[in-house]
């Protein structure tokens, strides 16, 4: 415990101004955005999309040809990157839209070259709509959200904190998705919206903590600090854990053991990957950004109620000029 607490003075935030503990999170969150803005303009889409949401087909077939085998082979049709599913000599490759008559001879060669191969198609008209089932899901998440924290605080500026502080994590999370060339998923999506609980609880803690617990401000924001970044700090380990599990075959590739098997999960990994990347900007979003809003809004409200009268902060007494 005394090594907790040590950990906590040194990063404690209200030795700091409101404007410093709100400049980092915003100059990444516009960063962000200007990186989304990029890959909106080069591929008209915000984020690189996967085969759920563009179309196309994923053959799995049984075969030790290596990777660079397999892309020369089927090098005449629209072939994406190809990866292993997990299982022996199992390979998973992926193909964009085609037309018909393409699609009767990729079939024919795949009997002619390996008899059995199990394949799924997507339409890319399914796929637009899941796009927009997508959409419809996350902004539906966030009305949602900013009504039950208005019902509850009846307030202006908690519910605008939190929904700002969600909307900051997944754009954060969707520019780490661009940066290293991650494509949209279900999976993905699913993250995504488990990103908006997280924050919501996260943030809710944190202004429960402020704006309904009595006390000294400082005080009550250094253990709401000590609760949320512990609860959150727990979950990225717990998640971290299924990355390495999700990711066992590529982990082996990396250190140079290339075992023949692995346990490949590709929704949970996809699901955990962008998990870490959300949960790491909330960490900063609630503890620097909606910490620090919320700080000038309660300052704010108590010189209003006590006028020109002493005003409490930094448990010290100070007059108002």
């Amino acid at each position: 415990m005394p090594e907790r607490e040590s950990v906590f003075e040194k990063i404690d935030i209200t030795k700091y101004p409101v404007k410093k503990l709100v400049a980092l999170p915003l100059i990444i969150l516009f960063i962000s955005l200007a990186l989304l803005t990029y890959t909106q303009l080069s591929i008209d889409s915000p984020v690189r999309l996967g085969m759920d949401f563009k179309g196309g087909i994923i053959v799995t077939i049984i075969t030790d040809e290596t990777n660079e085998e397999l892309t020369a082979r089927f090098v005449s049709y629209p072939i994406a990157p190809i990866r292993d599913t997990g299982s022996a000599n199992e390979k998973g490759i992926e193909f964009g839209p085609m037309s018909e008559p393409q699609k009767d001879e990729l079939i024919t060669m795949l009997k002619e070259e390996y008899g059995s191969y199990e394949m799924r198609d997507i339409s890319p008209l399914f796929g637009k709509e899941l796009q927009r089932q997508a959409v419809r899901a996350i902004i539906i998440a966030f009305v949602l959200m900013a009504m039950v924290v208005f019902l509850v605080f009846r307030a202006v500026i908690p519910p605008l904190t939190v929904t700002f502080a969600a909307f900051s994590d997944i754009i954060i999370a969707a520019a780490c998705m661009d940066t290293i060339g991650m494509e949209l998923s279900l999976g993905s999506v699913a993250a995504l919206l488990m990103l908006i609980g997280y924050s919501v609880d996260s943030n809710i803690l944190l202004t429960t903590n402020l704006l309904r617990k009595k006390g000294e401000l400082n005080d009550k924001l250094r253990g709401a600090m000590k609760t949320g970044i512990t609860m959150t700090t727990t979950t990225i380990v717990a998640v971290f854990a299924i990355f390495l599990v999700s990711s066992s075959s590529l982990l082996f590739v990396l250190i140079g053991m290339d075992l023949g098997f692995g346990f490949d999960i590709p929704i949970l990994r996809d699901i955990s990957l962008v998990l870490i990347f959300g949960l790491m900007a909330d960490l900063m979003n609630t503890w620097l950004l909606n910490a620090g809003i919320l700080r000038w809004y309660v300052e704010k409200k108590e010189r209003k109620r006590y006028g020109k009268r002493s005003v409490k902060r930094g448990g010290e007494k100070k007059k108002e000029k």
